[in-house]
């Protein structure tokens, strides 16, 4: 069955040997894609649509590469979520890998998937999601990957399988852009003080929005609404704020290498932070070097 794929994702994969294993589209548009490879290196520059990944054997045989450097290591059924737009990254796969992409827009989701979300579908920004673990969602993908795709009696499973696996990427991976604000419901100062606190402690971490609502006991929901009610933007905006002010600081005030910098505000990789740096200020990291 011919499919269309992502032409970023695909011909990155292509380009460095990976192979299409098998492929099939769902009615509402989503492709699924198994795929291997072997003794490659690739590079993704940023992804024409959202693309979740999940591995399912020889996870631990895949790393995340920063030219000569190894940013991290894969495991058993880790998880990768490239967001349209975004998703820059290096791989590298030594001994073989075999990992299915599940290609997907929200804005096409079946009616019952959408009654399920609790804002819009353009509402909705996913985060970068490199080899995280997802017990629920990997699981979910090995049923799909040890299934018949060409068994159209398995066709409803698999569709009730894949709105399982969405639905949690949804819950753990995207955050709903609420608007507009509704300035009755905020954080106390106790709360945003902690909540400031945490984040500043933890800027080379990776900051989930379930630790933030817990710290201040609110469920998502709640944690979000009241979160840009007081601070008026987005615990992601938030976050990024905090990064490019303590890499600004340490750049003036300091002789640490810019790669240190980078990985000590949370960014893996020199090309991300720049991208980044210079998208918050308008100017590159080396250019504060040189005043």
């Amino acid at each position: 069955m011919s499919c269309p794929y992502s032409i970023t994702v695909r011909g990155a994969l292509n380009s460095a040997g990976a192979e299409v294993v098998r492929s099939m589209q769902l009615p509402s548009g989503i492709t699924l894609s198994e795929w291997t490879g072997r003794n490659t290196l690739t590079e993704y520059k940023s992804s024409a649509e959202n693309v979740l990944s999940i591995y399912l054997s020889g996870g631990e045989n895949c790393a995340q590469v920063d030219g000569r450097q190894v940013v991290r290591r894969g495991f058993k059924s880790a998880v990768c979520l490239f967001p349209v737009g975004e998703g820059e990254s290096q791989w590298q796969i030594t001994e073989r890998l075999n990992f299915l992409h599940i290609y997907f827009d929200m804005r096409n989701f079946e009616p019952s998937l959408l009654r399920a979300l609790r804002q819009p579908p353009e509402a909705y920004r996913f985060r970068e999601v490199f080899q995280e673990a997802s017990p629920v969602i990997s699981a979910a993908a090995h049923s799909i990957a040890q299934s018949d795709w060409n068994d159209e009696t398995l066709s409803l499973g698999i569709d009730s399988l894949m709105s399982w696996i969405l639905l949690n990427a949804i819950r753990g991976y995207a955050e709903a852009d609420l608007e507009p604000v509704d300035t009755r419901g905020c954080l106390s100062t106790k709360q945003a003080d902690m909540i400031r606190e945490y984040c500043n402690a933890n800027l080379g971490e990776m900051v989930r929005l379930e630790h933030l609502a817990d710290l201040v006991s609110l469920s998502r929901y709640h944690f979000l609404r009241k979160f840009k009610n007081t601070f008026e933007q987005s615990p992601h905006a938030f976050l990024t704020g905090l990064r490019m002010a303590r890499a600004h600081d340490l750049l003036r005030h300091t002789d640490q290498k810019i790669m240190s910098i980078a990985l000590e505000c949370g960014y893996a990789q020199h090309s991300r932070f720049s991208t980044a740096f210079k998208r918050h200020y308008g100017y590159s990291p080396g250019a504060v070097r040189g005043k």
